[in-house]
């Protein structure tokens, strides 16, 4: 008989002669990996784990350095403003690439745009400033983030031209009247541009003609007289492409058109009684009837049909402008039919958006009775008006 103790210490014996079963041999798994990527630059140039804390990780602060999140931080709804030389230049670039195609179809009259303004620009101030405050209003259009901040440096390079070339307006000579020429186009379409306010009536204003009006008008008082020195410069291909269309608007009698015939119709019928009125107001419809003989002679383009838009308002009235100005209703509806030959260009960026603004306005500030005499415009733009209470 083996005592217990025996067996125990028997079976150990044999236990330790067994060789032992293989240990498991598992895969060691491999750790999240923890670095940063994201980290600030100061903990990335010293090679040590940022703990991203915001707004100034702890490494930063530990060592009191500026870390770069603070400005990270700022996002991109308010990015930096950039330096007055560095926005010029982005703003030149703009110009070039893009903006200064936007103001004529034919290719001579764009590199005009392109190539010459800006080297006027170099050695006139006031032309510069033009370029640069159209150049922002263009950029404006496609830069929400920086909106605010273009349109904003719009107006200061706008203000600054008008405040250096109006006062040369009283004294032209033969070596500014080309320059003074071109600075009225840019005054133009920089005016156009521009954000509207909801009572603009774009020719008139509450202290009268508006001043960018006031100079296209007188672009035709710079002509007279120096002729030889404007029509010789390479600035004034700009007018001088679209000539012939100029002397057709001057010289042909425009075709009926059915519309315009009936409004004239009722404004005679109902100015019976005024005669020096009713003149004012047939004058302005008949230079809009040769405006709008460029929407349907086919042999004149886009550029001529802005040349007509153009004749018509540098060749209307002071006193039509001035009936608008009062609200005469008569006038408020030869205006009306303008917005057709506005919504025709539409195209350029420059003029888009005032053909239902104004509508719109005309509409509201008719009397009622008056409101059926502008179907047709309405129509032609598709504007519904809205129901006010």
């Amino acid at each position: 008989m083996t005592c217990p103790s025996d067996t125990t210490r028997a079976e150990n014996m044999q236990r330790r002669q067994l060789p032992c079963p293989p240990a498991a041999t598992t895969k060691p798994r491999n750790k999240w990996h923890t670095k940063s990527r994201t980290g600030c630059q100061a903990c990335k140039a010293r090679k040590v784990k940022c703990d991203e804390y915001r707004p100034s990780c702890r490494n930063c602060t530990k060592r009191g350095v500026k870390c770069d999140f603070l400005l990270l931080d700022q996002g991109p709804s308010t990015p930096p403003v950039p330096s007055p030389a560095s926005l010029e230049l982005e703003l030149l670039h703009n110009w070039t690439v893009a903006t200064s195609a936007t103001f004529a179809v034919d290719p001579q009259v764009r590199d005009v745009w392109r190539v010459l303004v800006p080297q006027v620009g170099f050695s006139t101030r006031y032309i510069l400033d033009g370029l640069l405050a159209l150049s922002a209003l263009h950029m404006a259009r496609h830069d929400q983030a920086r909106r605010d901040m273009l349109l904003d440096q719009a107006t200061q390079y706008q203000v600054a031209s008008l405040n250096e070339a109006l006062p040369l307006m009283s004294t032209v000579t033969s070596q500014n009247c080309s320059n003074l020429f071109l600075f009225g186009a840019l005054t133009l379409y920089t005016y156009l541009a521009s954000p509207k306010s909801e009572d603009d009536m774009l020719v008139v204003g509450n202290g009268g003609i508006p001043q960018w009006l006031f100079l296209i008008r007188g672009i035709a008082a710079l002509i007279v007289g120096r002729e030889e020195v404007i029509w010789s410069s390479a600035s004034s291909l700009i007018f001088r492409s679209t000539t012939e269309g100029n002397d057709f608007w001057e010289t042909h009698e425009p075709p009926d058109h059915e519309p315009l015939d009936e409004l004239q119709a009722v404004i005679c019928r109902r100015t019976a009684a005024d005669q020096p009125r009713q003149d004012i107001l047939v004058a302005a419809l008949q230079d809009l009837k040769r405006s709008y003989t460029f929407l349907t002679v086919k042999t004149f383009g886009d550029d001529h049909v802005v040349r007509g838009f153009y004749n018509w308002l540098s060749k209307v009235s002071d006193e039509f402008l001035k009936l608008l100005r009062d609200g005469d209703n008569e006038a408020l509806c030869v205006f009306a039919f303008f917005t057709v030959l506005l919504r025709s260009i539409e195209k350029f960026w420059w003029i888009e958006g005032w053909a239902i603004h104004l509508i719109r306005r005309i509409y509201y500030l008719l009397d009622e009775e008056y409101r059926l005499l502008i179907l047709w415009p309405i129509q032609e733009l598709g504007w519904v008006p809205e129901r006010r209470l």
